[in-house]
């Protein structure tokens, strides 16, 4: 759509703002704008709420032309229901987060490979590698949006967000007591290791002591980013409420 043609209260909002559009039909409904199609002529929104029912099966996204839109009226977002009232939901692109994120990532997936092969020979090297590796796993998997089994992306947390900042000492030192536990565990499964069967440490593949190992760290490792992420839901709701 040419500059020309755009009407003007598009320069009275930004995306991620939660307002009331009424429609050249009569429909009212209070909408999350979540952003501009390709041609500028269609707002992408999350319906909150409408003075018009439909069906519970209906999709709340929805593609509103702009010709359609009469009025525009922005209302604060804390006003709305959960999850709309999230502090985080409306927050915009951060390059400096993207380039952290993408940083972890890359540190997570092939960084860890030398950094053991590094420490390995060292008194308590495992341990230490460990733990970095483990840090970097648990920041990313806490706050990045990722998929899950059942097919729903989990919303990313935001750095920035007050209702993050104030469980940070929380978060802290429970990844405190997690380090704790997980270098008390290979601690104990390497002191173990020379008392068990051989074919425990015989393939060259992967022995079944390595993999045990891995799958022990890595439940940790899930166990501490699933309550991570508990823990910041209910910040995010409490502090919306």
């Amino acid at each position: 759509m040419a500059d020309a043609e755009l009407p003007q209260w598009l320069n009275e909002i930004d995306l991620g703002t939660v307002a009331v559009l009424t429609l050249d039909d009569g429909e009212c409904l209070t909408a999350d704008i979540l952003r501009l199609n390709a041609g500028g002529d269609e707002l992408i929104v999350d319906v909150v709420s409408s003075n018009r029912r439909y069906a519970k099966s209906a999709q709340r996204g929805r593609a509103i032309p702009v010709s359609r839109v009469v009025s525009v009226e922005p209302r604060p977002r804390a006003e709305q229901p959960w999850p709309y009232c999230d502090p985080c939901r409306g927050a915009s692109f951060s390059f400096a987060r993207f380039v952290l994120l993408a940083t972890l990532f890359l540190c997570m997936t092939i960084g860890s490979v030398p950094l053991f092969l590094l420490l390995m020979k060292r008194p308590y090297g495992f341990q230490a590698a460990s733990a970095v590796a483990y840090t970097i796993f648990t920041v990313f998997f806490t706050f990045a949006a990722t998929g899950s089994k059942t097919g729903k992306t989990l919303p990313p947390y935001m750095f920035t967000c007050p209702a993050v900042q104030t469980q940070v000492s929380r978060l802290l030192w429970r990844h405190l007591s997690f380090l704790v536990a997980l270098c008390a565990l290979q601690t104990l499964a390497l002191a173990v290791r020379p008392n068990l069967p051989d074919w425990w440490n015989t393939d060259r593949r992967g022995t079944p002591f390595e993999i045990a190992l891995l799958f022990l760290c890595l439940g940790l490792g899930y166990a501490q980013v699933f309550t991570n992420r508990r823990l910041l839901d209910r910040a995010h709701r409490k502090f919306s409420s």
